[in-house]
């Protein structure tokens, strides 16, 4: 039997000009930290924009932007909660709080469509995705429910992250999903590595976001985060991505 969601999912995103998937193939790089920066940047440059955190054991997006957990309004289905002017977001924690969810195998990509198909995001220029780290059920479900999306892949310059990231994007061109790019993430120094990994896999790089201590004294507030060493770099790398 075909789930009926799939179809909804499609109805849902239809006013979404582009759906971004944020992933890392590691956890710790600050794939989250990137999505939240992205939507921050982007919304404050006037583009209407969505956040879904699909990382539903480790959902953490709504603590970097300031979101205080709480049941969304509804409105023919579920409606993402305001983060900041021309910023929603939808988690998780919107329902869980910060409780943990022991989820697996089906489980997981019940929850994932049953999230995608009650959000009404209505018109957006950008929805992000923060995924979980891994090469995973999660992506191969996206993948499945919305062929469109384009994937921003981070990295940290780590040999573990490298290759770890190799393997993903392998991954990614197996499945014939869009890769943006690959920015490399919270970089003391050099970030060789990453810059020839995207080389060599044949995907553009966006560049390095600096290792940034103001990082965590700006969490929670939007307009901090805008203005942060870290932030100014992933705007650069949005722009020679074509994300803007």
């Amino acid at each position: 039997m075909i789930d009926p969601r799939g179809s909804v999912v499609t109805k849902r995103l239809s006013g979404v000009r582009r759906v971004v998937a944020l992933c890392s193939a590691k956890g710790g790089v600050g794939k989250t930290t990137t999505t939240a920066l992205a939507g921050v940047i982007l919304a404050g440059a006037g583009r209407r924009v969505g956040i879904l955190d699909l990382d539903l054991q480790g959902a953490s997006t709504h603590l970097l932007l300031g979101v205080e957990p709480r049941f969304p309004e509804e409105d023919s289905g579920i409606l993402p909660v305001p983060a900041a002017k021309g910023l929603s977001l939808m988690s998780a924690a919107m329902f869980a709080g910060e409780r943990g969810l022991a989820l697996r195998g089906g489980e997981v990509s019940s929850a994932i469509l049953e999230l995608m198909a009650v959000t009404v995001w209505g018109d957006l220029d950008f929805l992000l995705i923060d995924m979980p780290p891994g090469i995973g059920e999660e992506i191969l479900d996206l993948a499945r429910l919305v062929p469109r999306v384009e994937v921003l892949v981070v990295s940290t310059p780590s040999i573990l992250s490298v290759a770890v990231v190799a393997r993903l994007l392998s991954v990614l061109r197996q499945m014939n999903v869009g890769v943006l790019g690959v920015v490399a993430n919270a970089v003391r120094g050099r970030a060789d590595t990453v810059s020839r990994l995207a080389g060599e896999a044949g995907v553009p790089y966006g560049g390095a976001v600096p290792y940034d201590e103001g990082l965590e004294a700006a969490t929670g507030d939007p307009a901090r985060l805008a203005g942060t060493v870290a932030a100014q770099a992933l705007r650069e790398a949005l722009d020679r991505l074509g994300l803007s």
